[in-house]
């Protein structure tokens, strides 16, 4: 049991839902969570994350944008607690109440600058108040060690929250090199921020003869920080008047978290990598995009696009962080858009995400379900320089299964998006 569970928990993270892939939050503007394709957009600011390239196409100016997004979580767990018999939900539902995100550009004639601040990866915290049916199984380990191998541990009450930030800086150039193509470099720095804190309080129980022997607990806060620096290549197409294409290249950013534990854990052993001082790989993907937008009439826009996640290639070992079992991930988005009036634009989207996870990958602390975001939004422009966006989605997950020291385990979550952006232009 032991080598089984220390196999299981060196996956252990903090899997949140984002309309993106493994770790990356997609929705990094109001007028992506509106649209959800916006991978060749020419005409806005959000560009500078979505395609750099065709920034060099904007009107001359000063060109910003700022968004703020609310995630409402609903993440439930079914299974066995060890040592009863009754099924059980395990469940959170903490929101994140604010992630911001914001873009500058400056364009002259065939060059634009641009830099921003986002929220690329993670996306807030999970708070199971109930525990997590890992815990007993963790406590059991240390439990047989110091009394042998016909005791468990029960779990009394307890506890488990994860939360998971990381802040990324950017710039770069872009420069139109014909009135049809252009291209743009830019480069990234991330640095990322995760924290488990966890308690519980557990009976000790002696199988043979099942009755208590004795009461035991345990504790965990551990910060765990890494940066790392990644770049950005862009292309943009314009075939004709009606037609833009776009595709871009992301490396990917290569983190290794260092933990900071903050009390002295008893779990430390079957979980080395929380241990004080520990090192552990867990990089961001390197990501292949590419996007179509398409001007029907001059009140309605067609979008597609598309992203691949190089999950695979970031793994880095059997103790990275990454289990060996996930695959490339990849999602799709199309996305229709209306111009009501001069004021007032309105739009739908689809998006559906496969993480590249399987049963394998499933966890109490990470389950990266496939999913399908369906999102709309409004526009309104208030006057020449200045509109505003609101935009919200839902997210209709698959259910997963857990094998392993997972199984009896069933996996659900579903997510709400809400957005509201600005747009200036001088």
């Amino acid at each position: 049991m032991r080598g089984l569970l220390l196999l299981g928990v060196l996956a252990m993270t903090i899997g949140l839902a984002q309309a993106g892939n493994i770790d990356i939050l997609g929705i990094r503007s109001a007028e992506y969570l509106m649209e959800l394709s916006r991978n060749a957009v020419t005409d806005c600011a959000d560009g500078v994350t979505y395609n750099p390239a065709g920034l060099a196409f904007m009107d001359d100016g000063i060109h910003l944008n700022f968004s703020g997004q609310y995630i409402g979580k609903d993440y439930t767990i079914t299974g066995t607690l060890l040592g009863t018999t009754s099924e059980t939900e395990l469940s959170t539902d903490k929101a994140t109440p604010f992630i911001p995100n914001f873009y500058a550009v400056y364009k002259s004639d065939k060059i634009a600058a641009f830099g921003g601040f986002t929220i690329p990866a993670g996306g807030g915290s999970l708070d199971y108040t109930d525990g997590l049916f890992i815990m007993p199984l963790l406590q059991t380990v240390l439990v047989q060690a110091q009394f042998g191998p016909t005791h468990i541990a029960v779990l009394n009450d307890g506890s488990m929250e994860g939360t998971s930030f990381y802040y990324r800086g950017l710039g770069g150039v872009a420069y139109a090199l014909t009135e049809q193509f252009s291209a743009a470099l830019s480069g990234r720095f991330t640095s990322g921020h995760r924290n488990y804190k966890g308690e519980g309080s557990f009976t000790v129980i002696d199988l043979t003869t099942m009755s208590p022997v004795g009461t035991t607990s345990a504790e965990l806060d551990v910060d765990r920080a890494a940066s790392g620096f990644s770049g950005v290549i862009s292309v943009d197409y314009k075939p004709s008047s009606r037609v833009n294409l776009a595709a871009r290249y992301e490396t990917a950013t290569e983190l290794e978290f260092v933990s900071t534990a903050n009390v002295a854990s008893a779990w430390d052993p079957v979980m080395p990598y929380l241990a004080d001082g520990a090192k552990q790989r867990r990089d961001l993907p390197a990501v292949a995009a590419i996007g179509v937008e398409m001007v029907v009439n001059n009140r309605f826009r067609l979008g597609g696009s598309g992203n691949y996640y190089f999950i695979e290639a970031s793994d880095q070992g059997p103790d990275d962080g990454i289990n060996d079992a996930y695959k490339d991930g990849w999602e799709a988005n199309i996305s229709g858009r209306y111009q009501f009036s001069d004021a007032f634009a309105g739009a739908l989207g689809y998006s559906y995400s496969n993480y590249g996870g399987c049963d394998s990958t499933y966890t109490d602390l990470e389950y990266n379900l496939d999913a399908g975001l369906l999102s709309g939004g409004v526009n309104w422009q208030a006057n020449d320089a200045i509109d505003l966006t609101l935009a919200g989605g839902i997210t209709f997950s698959s259910e997963g299964e857990g094998i392993g020291i997972y199984t009896g385990e069933s996996y659900d979550k579903k997510v709400f998006f809400l957005a509201a952006g600005i747009n200036a232009s001088f």
